[in-house]
């Protein structure tokens, strides 16, 4: 049978060197990892939604000017000036004479 010889691990300065123990290393590296991870899919997250609200937002803009559009159309059409023309005009409509007007009492 060989026989194993251990020798001590040697001291500086009065402290002694021992052998490093891997499973807390491990362990941090492995927490840092995963606070790494979260941090950067957060800031991920965050730049998406950023993307889908300026988006957005330029949808909105665009349904307010034609919302401004239309409001400004629908006024011009109403217009008793313009639509007495396009009686006259296209329709070929004129004023009753007084003959035609019926009084209902």
């Amino acid at each position: 049978m060989a026989s194993v010889t251990t020798r001590a691990m040697p001291k500086i300065n009065g402290f002694a060197l021992r052998k490093p123990k891997l499973l807390p290393v491990l362990g941090f590296i492995g927490l840092f990892s995963l606070v790494a991870l979260f941090f950067v899919w957060s800031r991920v997250q965050v730049t998406s939604l950023e993307y889908d609200i300026s988006r957005i937002e330029a949808t909105l803009r665009t349904s307010r000017h034609e919302v401004a559009q239309l409001t400004l159309e629908a006024a011009s059409l109403q217009n008793p000036k313009r639509i007495e023309r396009v009686a006259r005009r296209e329709l070929g409509l004129r004023l009753p004479v007084p003959e035609q007007v019926v009084t209902v009492d």
